[in-house]
């Protein structure tokens, strides 16, 4: 992949990864500001609800998209971790992660670099980054997998849930972002990576959901973040994960 292509990536990694962050810390603020809701309302919302659950799901992800993505001749992935550590006034951000690797499965070969340290050594100009192994980058191999499988195999290796239907969609952010983000409803173990060998006082909030596309209905990036308070410093941690195709049984 071209150098100019990879920057371009990168930048719309960072604004996405920006974005999240901002999105997270305005619903943790306004959580604390909700009004009671009278027992009356809450009664009536909730047959409403009953009423909703009784519909039969749509799936999120068509049988078309599947296939497409099935019959893939290239992928790129994504994948991005950082923390953020505020406090005394201070504002600090390190990338413990950055990887982008791209996959060829005709001629079953990679191209996939670690950027982590290149960011971290750079004053803006983001070098060529470190080559790696797939299977150093993401723990797994993508041999024997279609562009589908690795999908769902690298969304299931980062600790996100693959039930794409178990979600709410978050209007809070769509009316500040104009993003289509869905958030999941039950627990995903990708908190737990986060968190794993970290100290901590308290749980502070945390999310995770991935952002729908509006034209063919694709997750088109998942993004987990949590933050606790250690001491006098408010810690985030996110990871970001994005799954695209470059070419597939449609072209």
């Amino acid at each position: 992949m071209k150098n100019n292509s990879l920057i371009i990536m990168i930048a719309i990694v960072f604004a996405v990864t920006i974005a999240a962050a901002l999105i997270i810390r305005l619903c943790f603020l306004d959580k604390y500001t909700e009004e009671k809701v009278p027992k009356e309302e809450i009664t009536a919302a909730s047959e409403d609800v009953n009423e909703e659950s009784t519909k039969e799901p749509e799936d999120i992800i068509s049988e078309e998209v599947k296939e497409n993505y099935a019959g893939a001749e290239d992928a790129v992935v994504e994948l991005v971790e950082r923390t953020t550590i505020e406090g005394n006034g201070e504002f600090e951000t390190v990338y413990d992660r950055y990887t982008v690797s791209e996959v060829n499965f005709t001629d079953k070969t990679d191209v996939t670099k670690d950027y982590h340290e290149a960011l971290a050594n750079s004053d803006g100009e983001i070098g060529d980054g470190t080559e790696i192994s797939f299977r150093e980058a993401f723990d797994m191999s993508y041999i024997g997998l279609d562009g589908w499988k690795l999908y769902e195999e690298l969304i299931k290796q980062c600790g996100f849930s693959t039930d794409f239907n178990d979600v709410t969609f978050d209007e809070e952010s769509h009316d500040l972002t104009g993003q289509n983000l869905y958030v999941y409803n039950g627990k995903n173990e990708v908190i737990d990576k986060l968190l794993w060998d970290e100290t901590y006082d308290a749980i502070l909030d945390s999310k995770v959901c991935y952002q729908l596309t509006a034209d063919d209905k694709m997750p088109e990036y998942f993004s987990a973040t949590v933050s606790y308070k250690y001491h006098e410093q408010v810690i985030t941690k996110s990871l970001y994960l994005s799954v695209s195709i470059v070419s597939g049984k449609e072209g």
